[in-house]
């Protein structure tokens, strides 16, 4: 199980305590309840683990960590950092296409006469309240994408004008080949780090901008 089943943690903790009556409503048993609460209670732990990576009390990495020790699922395989701004990007907006999809399965409810307009609009209430704090959340995180994209795109072409230097330099003698091969090896490293960082942040944004468009 890769996200959590609910969509907010008082969906989960409302079926917690619906499980919570069946059993004392002898409409399942024992072993049944059990399993069902360990389960839910999970959810309910990957809820707010996800809000703390969406706040910004964890970083991707422990989020990563504690969500497989939660799904008993082996750890990550570390591997090179992704922009923090691209990882909290990617994390909202799939949280906000949860909500909205609950939101439009909670339409259907009412269109089929399945729930009544009154309740329709309390539950839809609640769902609307957490998609504007993320889709204020979005906003805020494409303005600090969009200047660490600027600035890697400066740094960049900074980077290459001294791979330019040193080729000159080299071809007039000044610098041995050795300090070339070193200097020009140091260039290219960052640029690679840099144009890595460059494409998950331009994949963010380009998921922000879809998210904004629904």
């Amino acid at each position: 199980m890769g996200s959590p089943a609910f969509a907010t943690k008082e969906e989960a903790e409302a079926a917690l305590e619906k499980l919570e009556e069946d059993l004392l409503e002898g409409r399942i048993s024992e072993a049944e309840y059990k399993a069902k609460k360990e389960e839910i209670t999970r959810q309910i732990k990957l809820l707010e683990l996800e809000e703390k990576l969406i706040e910004g009390q964890i970083s991707e990495e422990e989020y990563k960590r504690e969500k497989a020790r939660l799904l008993g699922e082996a750890p990550p395989v570390p591997k090179e950092a992704v922009p923090e701004e691209a990882q909290k990007i990617s994390t909202i907006a799939r949280k906000l296409k949860e909500i909205r999809e609950k939101r439009e399965k909670l339409r259907e409810l009412l269109l089929s006469k399945e729930i009544s307009e009154r309740t329709f609009q309390k539950i839809d209430a609640e769902y609307e309240e957490k998609e504007d704090i993320l889709v204020n959340e979005l906003r805020k995180l494409e303005e600090a994408a969009k200047e660490r994209l600027k600035a890697i795109e400066e740094r960049i072409e900074e980077l290459k004008l001294q791979q330019e230097e040193l080729k000159a330099r080299f071809a007039l003698e000044e610098i041995t080949k050795a300090e070339y091969e070193s200097k020009t090896q140091a260039l290219e490293a960052e640029l690679n780090k840099l144009a890595s960082e460059r494409e998950e942040l331009e994949n963010a944004i380009d998921l922000l901008t879809k998210q904004g468009e629904d």
